[in-house]
């Protein structure tokens, strides 16, 4: 009997897995609670309007995942550079941050006290230090490498508007990789700006040029879905999984509700891209109480983004903005992605507002939201109550792992008991509790695939 491999999510690590296992032959489904494809990489459609679950655009040093994307659009999508900036006090910063934001853009005076209070930090090193690298805070990484000033006046006001959570409660992990630099590198990228493949990780790699579908970014993911479903595979929408069993024989059964009605599909393999946090619990036989514990305290942020159709255009002179002391952390202007995410003459102005699930942010409406946030665009100039001709809303409950300062050993105590089970993996950014970008959840769910997955299936 021909094996067969459910995976449960057809965000990009489940989409990608589909691709990749069903062009090689082999029996797939993936199934998807929502009825939106590409998960926290999605795009919201309404009306001729089209807003992205956070704004995204396609980027990687890596040639074949590159090659690959674009040979779905048969290489027609144009690259254009990457155009994020930081607002900070009334002035565009670039992001990542660099030496020359620090040491001119904030101000001759702010960059003396960033130098002096990083120079304090090398020669007089904090005395606290963590027993295990796992240990330390985003405050333990951001002093060593910063100095007080900048943790005090950049980190720890944006890293806490961010994560909800207090720079002492939060492991350094949370800081993304891009970021994640001593000043000394930052001296280095403002005078050598050439791109390093082989160090391609740190802030070279915004500065590699990126992609975007015309109507959104989900695109990519739909793409994906299509050459998946022609090589065989198949995509139930609108299916939330509700329980995984072992069978006796040992194979699997995954149940889920479709349309009201339970169905049940048995598999040799399932592959779950959900919260880790959801996914222990649909498990029979049940996994012991100290591992749903420790699941349970690997939680996620969740994601609000408000989207403000407006007819105003080139409003930021840029793809996003990153802000501070703002009820949204960053702000998204829809055209500078591509102008047909919107009828002809209108713009999308898009706040993502970061929450958590119980906060007041998480269940306002979207005129509350409006309200919360558009006396503060008015300040800044980018748009009036006036401007705004229509509100759109997206909610993602599961966005960002939240990287808890104890988080490594709850999650060793949640892998070590799946790696106890010869029939079941998690894959991807909410499944392996790992923040990555679209192009690296590609080249894991591949490498998955061709390392683990597709040997077992040959036994």
């Amino acid at each position: 009997m021909k094996q067969q491999v459910v995976i449960i999510g057809a965000g990009f690590s489940g989409l990608s897995l589909a691709w990749w296992l069903s062009s090689r032959g082999i029996s797939v489904m993936v199934i998807e609670a929502d009825e939106m494809l590409g998960g926290l990489a999605g795009t919201l459609r309404q009306d001729g309007y089209f807003i992205d679950v956070g704004p995204h655009s396609f980027f990687t040093e890596d040639d074949p995942i590159r090659d690959a994307v674009l040979d779905l659009f048969g290489n027609t999508l144009p690259a254009q550079p990457r155009q994020v900036k930081f607002y900070y006090e009334g002035k565009y910063l670039d992001y990542p941050l660099t030496a020359y934001n620090v040491l001119v853009q904030m101000g001759l005076g702010s960059g003396i006290r960033t130098v002096l209070s990083f120079l304090k930090s090398r020669v007089f090193p904090r005395t606290r230090r963590p027993t295990r690298e796992s240990e330390e805070t985003v405050e333990d990484w951001a002093i060593k490498s910063f100095g007080e000033h900048l943790y005090r006046t950049f980190f720890k006001p944006y890293t806490e508007q961010f994560w909800k959570v207090q720079c002492s409660q939060l492991s350094s992990r949370s800081i993304p990789t891009h970021t994640r630099m001593s000043f000394f590198n930052t001296l280095r990228l403002m005078v050598k700006k050439r791109i390093g493949k082989e160090d391609a990780s740190l802030i070279e790699r915004e500065m590699l040029p990126t992609y975007y579908p015309a109507t959104g970014f989900a695109e990519i993911a739909e793409r994906i879905a299509e050459s998946a479903q022609k090589a065989g595979a198949i995509i139930r929408c609108n299916s939330e999984a509700v329980g995984i069993d072992s069978l006796p024989d040992n194979r699997m059964r995954v149940r889920y509700c479709n349309n009201g009605k339970q169905v049940e599909i048995e598999a040799d393999y399932v592959v779950s891209t959900i919260p880790l946090n959801q996914f222990m619990k649909m498990l029979t036989p049940t996994p012991p109480p100290v591992v749903l514990q420790s699941a349970a305290k690997l939680d996620y942020r969740a994601l609000t983004a408000l989207g403000m159709v407006t007819e105003k255009q080139n409003i930021l002179n840029c793809g996003y903005i990153y802000v501070l002391d703002r009820p949204y952390n960053r702000i998204t202007e829809m055209n500078q992605f591509s102008p047909s995410t919107s009828p002809p003459g209108e713009n999308i102005l898009m706040v993502e507002i970061p929450c958590l699930k119980d906060s007041p942010a998480w269940t306002a409406s979207k005129e509350e939201l409006f309200n919360m946030c558009i006396g503060s665009l008015s300040e800044n100039g980018f748009l009036g109550p006036g401007d705004v001709k229509r509100l759109l809303l997206v909610r993602v409950p599961n966005a960002y792992p939240i990287y808890r300062k104890d988080y490594a050993v709850n999650l060793k105590q949640v892998f070590d008991f799946i790696n106890l089970r010869e029939r079941i993996f998690t894959l991807g950014r909410t499944g392996e509790f790992m923040y990555m970008d679209v192009d690296k959840c590609m080249r894991r769910a591949f490498d998955f695939a061709d390392n683990e997955l597709i040997p077992l299936l040959m036994k």
